[in-house]
């Protein structure tokens, strides 16, 4: 299908240059919109399966077939190069992958496959068993030296402390999940009460006290309603007590279950120079303290610290839910009417005025995405493929699917989901949960900056609260909370050695069971702050909290000062 398109491109060309002169002219493509390519310089062998690379990657059960898929036979007619796979499964991958570097039999290339951090220190940096990237960057890189120009800092965010790159980053550029710790509130409710957008935290606890005794769903009984609830299962920051303890401090405290090595599961933040943690802080006991009087009162649901989505979602569907944090209103089915009610809160301000939104301004460039063997036959050639991938034309092949069939240019005067005229249009609506063969989704680097994410077009009369309308409803609720973050105070992404990471392994597994236990244990009241807060502390500081800081802090003086 892109030949075809090509082909025809060709042929206007050459039709209008023949109107406009007789004179003999070497033909060149010329791109079509403003971020495609000419990427003859990608063909890597003369002729087809003159180089083979093996390829580990990920066994997603939404990709049919990786051999047999159209954006595979795309990378494959534009570069020559025959690819084959070695499939990890989903489920269970990073044992997979483990077994994999352990065994020291490596594919040419690891791509998305999960490979972390700690894995590219020991086995890159300790083992030598991956190839630095450095001068093919400099010699070959056209599209990651563009990423190095659009995302300053990115360069030095991928090189190791030995001064070499080992792996290709996914450009990722989610502008709602910069500022993904929403709050939601049932309008319905508040008309039907006659009730204001609160906008401090002593509106919002007039508010749920409303919500609990005025029948707010109006279904006769006033003893069903449940004015906040939460999960901290497997919601995207579905986490209760967000809107209320960052009314008193900078929270980015992660409870869910899931989160256990990230610097959230250890509520790191900067103050200016330093790393730090809030539990020592009177603002941070005086906001447990808080969520904790709000559960006693029957304001927060008590359920929130052990239910998953699924019963989460029960409650908002049964018109029983009054409010929920969540990175959108992903707590009921999406466009139902249900989900029609929730509209957004702005961060309350708390008891001294203070207001905040958590930011994530280090998210759009990460991870350690496409990773070369050292001894790997074809590097030049495997790198150039890399590289490619960072394309337009690879980028939107490889998440959407065929030119033509799954997206196809944009109409004339469409305009994109940031208001600006949009780049494509989708034929097929995206989707990973069903077996499919023309893309591989986000199991491969990419280059989705914002203006790749936001160029989809969006009806400016489009229904926000439908599901066509959720990538706007939530491009314009990110627009608002965005003067409530404070981007200075979120924590970088730092490298560590692999002895700093072996010793942070054992810190982590403790810390996060102690501080999630004892959290959640202050909020539902099986503990008590008054009595049980400074030994909890004590036991944070003999786990080796301040041990884990001090790393962190170490990190950050050797990379960022």
């Amino acid at each position: 299908m892109r030949k075809t398109f090509l082909k025809k491109l060709l042929s206007l060309s050459l039709a209008l240059m023949l109107l406009l002169s007789c004179a003999s002219f070497a033909l060149a493509w010329e791109p079509q919109w403003e971020h495609d390519e000419d990427l003859s310089d990608y063909k890597l062998c003369e002729n087809f399966g003159d180089i083979t690379l093996k390829i580990a990657v990920t066994d997603h059960a939404s990709i049919s077939s990786w051999e047999d898929n159209e954006f595979v036979k795309w990378l494959e007619d534009v570069t020559n190069v025959d690819l084959t796979f070695e499939l990890i499964p989903y489920e269970g991958r990073a044992e997979k992958l483990g077994l994999i570097l352990n065994s020291g039999n490596y594919p040419d290339v690891f791509l998305s496959c999960g490979m972390t951090s700690a894995m590219i220190s020991r086995f890159g940096v300790d083992e030598g068993m991956f190839l630095p990237l450095n001068d093919l960057i400099a010699e070959h890189g056209t599209f990651t030296k563009k990423m190095f120009e659009e995302f300053p800092g990115t360069e030095g965010l991928i090189t190791q402390l030995d001064g070499n790159i080992y792996s290709l980053p996914v450009v990722n550029e989610c502008f709602h999940c910069t500022a993904p710790r929403k709050f939601w509130i049932n309008q319905t409710w508040l008309d039907n009460l006659g009730l204001a957008m609160p906008t401090t935290l002593d509106e919002l606890y007039d508010v749920l006290v409303a919500f609990r005794d005025q029948d707010a769903n109006g279904n006769g009984d006033p003893t069903d309603e449940i004015p906040l609830a939460g999960d901290y299962k497997d919601g995207w920051y579905t986490n209760v007590e967000n809107p209320i303890m960052n009314a008193f401090c900078y929270y980015t405290l992660d409870l869910d279950t899931t989160v256990t090595t990230d610097s959230s599961a250890f509520g790191m933040y900067m103050d200016g120079d330093t790393v730090s943690t809030p539990f020592a802080l009177d603002s941070f006991k005086q906001g447990v303290e808080y969520v904790r009087k709000l559960v006693d009162e029957g304001l927060i649901y008590v359920g929130s610290f052990t239910q998953d989505l699924a019963a989460l979602t029960q409650i908002a569907e049964s018109d029983r839910l009054g409010a929920c944090s969540g990175g959108y209103i992903l707590f009921c089915n999406l466009g139902s009417d249900i989900y029609r009610n929730y509209r957004p809160v702005l961060p309350v301000a708390g008891p001294e005025g203070y207001t905040n939104a958590i930011s994530y301004p280090y998210d759009s460039v990460g991870g350690n995405g496409y990773t070369i063997s050292a001894d790997c036959e074809h590097p030049v050639e495997a790198f150039k493929l890399g590289d490619l991938l960072y394309s337009y034309a690879a980028t939107m092949r490889g998440y959407y699917g065929v030119y033509g069939e799954q997206w196809t240019d944009a109409d004339p005067d469409a305009i994109g989901i940031n208001g600006e005229p949009a780049l494509f249009k989708l034929l097929t609506p995206w989707q990973e949960s069903e077996p499919q063969s023309y893309s591989v989704l986000q199991m491969t680097i990419s280059y989705r900056d914002a203006k790749f994410r936001l160029g989809e077009p969006s009806d400016p009369n489009v229904d926000l609260y439908s599901a066509d309308g959720l990538e706007t409803l939530l491009y314009q609720v990110t627009q608002e909370y965005k003067p409530y973050t404070k981007d200075e105070q979120a924590m970088p992404n730092l490298k560590f050695t692999d002895e700093e990471n072996e010793t942070m392994s054992v810190l982590k597994a403790n810390l996060s069971t102690t501080i999630k236990e004892g959290m959640i244990a202050f909020f539902n009241g099986t503990k008590s702050v008054e009595t049980d807060y400074d030994a909890w502390l004590a036991d944070l500081e003999s786990q080796g909290l301040s041990q884990l800081v001090e790393i962190y802090q170490n990190a950050y003086n050797a990379q960022y000062k």
